[in-house]
């Protein structure tokens, strides 16, 4: 066996579909096939059940699948711990979003100089979905991302939710106190793509009520949809991260949705089979980090989990 064709194998397990697989690893979809089949006949027992859904593991297939994640952790971990061993710094790709970073993302770059001395942090900023297949590509190794779904591939553990806002522009009127769903949803609004995870939770909103959303503007960035709201054309809905100056300085009113709330969850994830053998320092840095986002979230954030127990991160 090659360690190659066991990472092509775990990814078309993860994904369940030779095509889809071979798309996120940049092959040919013949060529991922022939290694596939180079490994059963290597092993000379099917690995793949294959139907007209895509593909899935079989009894042997799976406990292959187990056994590959763990071997490629491990190899991760001793390139890391070499590489650290030669006194250089491990090198970590971390994604996190518009919100986050508009909050924490220059006490999260210095505080990471600061308390990671052996690991160089790569920030990248996009949005959760954005994220997510990054993950799943293998171009990232860490997110702070919303509402990730489970996946057999990624490895994710919840730590906040928080409340999505109601956000317009002030039209002289009292607009103090929370905003009912319904209201919400009455106006213009401005949403980024279908895939947002935002746009995803309105919409399930909705359908649930039997209410119409009116989106008069669909936009792929935040920046554009907050000048429509700022220029009184658009009302949206949004984290607090990306109106909290505009809050602040009363130039965007900016109201929690209620009955029912409309709310998201922050996950840190990474895939299954990377890691490396000293991650506690890097998870309590990354459990400090949450805890000043849910200071500047303030009454929108509500913490769900640490990575680092409370006594253990006192050790570390």
């Amino acid at each position: 066996m090659k360690l190659r064709q066991l990472a092509y194998f775990v990814k078309v397990v993860e994904v369940g579909n030779i095509t889809r697989a071979a798309e996120q690893l940049n092959l040919a979809q013949t060529a991922l096939g022939i290694q596939i089949r180079n490994l059963e006949d290597n092993l000379q027992i099917p690995l793949l059940d294959r139907h007209s859904r895509g593909v899935s593991a079989t009894p042997a297939g799976m406990l292959l699948y187990e056994r590959a994640i763990e071997i490629l952790q491990r190899i991760e971990e001793t390139r890391r711990d070499l590489i650290a061993l030669g006194g250089e710094r491990i090198r970590i790709r971390f994604g996190a979003t518009p919100s986050i970073l508009k909050l924490i993302g220059t006490e999260l770059l210095v505080a990471a100089n600061a308390q990671l001395p052996g690991i160089a942090l790569e920030v990248v900023e996009e949005l959760s979905f954005m994220l997510t297949d990054a993950l799943e590509r293998g171009e990232l190794d860490y997110v702070l991302a919303y509402d990730i779904e489970e996946n057999p591939g990624i490895r994710r553990m919840a730590l906040m939710e928080e409340d999505l806002l109601h956000v317009s522009a002030p039209n002289g009127k009292q607009q103090d106190g929370d905003i009912s769903f319904r209201q919400a949803v009455a106006g213009d609004l401005a949403l980024v793509s279908n895939r947002d995870i935002i746009w995803r939770r309105v919409q399930e909103t909705a359908s649930r009520l039997s209410v119409d959303v009116k989106i008069t503007y669909q936009v792929q960035s935040n920046e554009a949809i907050k000048a429509l709201v700022l220029h009184g054309v658009a009302q949206s809905i949004m984290p607090y991260g990306i109106v909290a100056e505009e809050v602040k300085t009363k130039q965007i009113v900016a109201r929690r949705i209620a009955r029912p709330a409309v709310k998201r969850t922050l996950f840190l994830a990474h895939p299954a089979h990377r890691g490396f053998a000293d991650e506690k320092p890097f998870l309590a840095f990354i459990d400090r980090m949450v805890e000043r986002l849910t200071v500047e979230v303030g009454p929108y954030a509500h913490p769900i989990d640490r990575l680092i127990p409370t006594e253990q991160a006192d050790f570390v």
